[in-house]
């Protein structure tokens, strides 16, 4: 792996939104290979893949500060402004004031704090949710 490929991966583990990199990884990769490999460039369906690829890339940016030291490179911090799916304060279930450790019985309750963040991100960006 490349160093560039390796800071993106990085920061794309601060900003994109776990569900989408495992879209990604599991789905996105493996058939845009597939196609490529077929000799399907010029297909609709590579196209439909790249655009969802491009897509998940739109709040990719920030800074990863790096070690490279005999052929090793190590992660030593990254940083992003676009990075709205991470709080400290809702890591931590101590401060969480929305979120009660009782609630963790309930899925939907977990799965929803995931989805307030990104909908609160993307209300802040000015994307209007109502027409998805």
């Amino acid at each position: 792996m490349t160093i560039l490929r390796l800071a993106h991966l990085d920061l794309e583990g601060l900003v994109l939104d776990r569900e989408v990199r495992l879209l990604r990884d599991q789905f996105v990769t493996i058939t845009w290979s597939k196609l490529l490999y077929n000799g399907l460039y010029f297909s609709p369906e590579r196209e439909f893949i790249e655009k969802s690829i491009l897509a998940s890339q739109d709040d990719v940016n920030g800074q990863v500060r790096l070690r490279c030291y005999k052929g090793l490179t190590s992660v030593l911090g990254r940083s992003s402004q676009t990075s709205k799916l991470y709080s400290p304060e809702q890591s931590s279930m101590d401060s969480l004031e929305d979120f009660q450790p009782t609630d963790t019985t309930g899925f939907i309750a977990t799965q929803a704090i995931r989805l307030k963040a990104y909908g609160n991100a993307e209300a802040e960006k000015g994307v209007d949710l109502s027409k998805s």
